[in-house]
């Protein structure tokens, strides 16, 4: 979680020193303990045998980018949409007016300010879990819940309930990808492949320009798995999620 809280570039920076480093370190340890040459058969399997577990290694490694990207998409999706329908239900409230529907319109903006203020934190400290009803934020909406329940509803009126519930829906969803769902056996293979390519690029004895192709070879696989690690935690500083929409529903009903 540490990287999550650091600047992007910073954290690139970090997994690309220690990839790179591993890797080299590995290889001259590889070589310290080989007593013969390398026969050049070896040698021309060894880089077949590369290719094709580099193959392998590339399509697990673009799924796995793949699916944390859509569950990314749908969060956004859901922020979207939970901040719109949060808009039509005040912007409903204040066409049906009245002085019954005003303490309503406090308690929306007090869930918004939460969302804010004290839910969006939680999240991004990763210190969110689906039993917390405060962080949760279900509280907040059961004080909207109970005053719409006490208001009778008009014919001609929107159904302010039913507004409500698209704002339940839409909170919901997007608390269901505060955390990217990744099969833990995705990161083993990731990781299990990446050691295994290495091992085969290690036949040939270490040089300047063999070590170098090695560290950027760790480099790239550093920085997709890094990527994948923070679009996991779409919440943290590192992916940049932040509660604007939210913001500017407040700026707009104070204004």
């Amino acid at each position: 979680m540490f990287l999550l809280s650091l600047p992007t570039i910073v954290s690139i920076s970090i997994a690309s020193i220690v990839f790179s480093s591993f890797s080299v370190a590995l290889y001259y340890l590889i070589h310290l303990g080989l007593t013969r040459e390398i026969s050049p058969e070896t040698k021309k399997t060894a880089d077949v045998v590369a290719t094709r577990i580099g193959v392998i290694h590339a399509v697990v490694i673009g799924m796995m980018f793949t699916g944390v990207r859509m569950e990314y998409n749908d969060m956004i999706v859901a922020i979207e949409s939970e901040a719109s329908a949060l808009t039509r239900l005040y912007n409903a409230m204040e066409r049906q007016g009245g002085e019954e529907l005003s303490d309503t319109k406090k308690q929306l903006m007090e869930y918004i300010r939460f969302v804010v203020e004290d839910q969006w934190p939680a999240l991004r400290e990763v210190k969110f879990r689906p039993g917390d009803r405060e962080v949760f934020g279900r509280t907040a909406l059961d004080r909207v819940w109970k005053n719409l329940s006490k208001i009778e509803h008009k014919p001609g009126d929107l159904n302010l309930k039913e507004l409500l519930d698209q704002v339940e829906d839409y909170r919901i969803q997007r608390l269901f990808d505060a955390k990217g769902k990744l099969l833990p056996v995705f990161w083993y293979i990731a990781l299990i492949g990446y050691v295994l390519t290495l091992l085969t690029l290690y036949f040939p004895p270490p040089t300047l320009n063999r070590c170098l192709l090695v560290c950027f070879y760790s480099i790239m696989v550093a920085v997709v798995l890094l990527g994948i690690f923070v679009l996991t935690h779409p919440y943290s500083y590192a992916a940049g999620v932040n509660p604007d929409v939210f913001q500017w529903l407040l700026d707009a009903s104070s204004g």
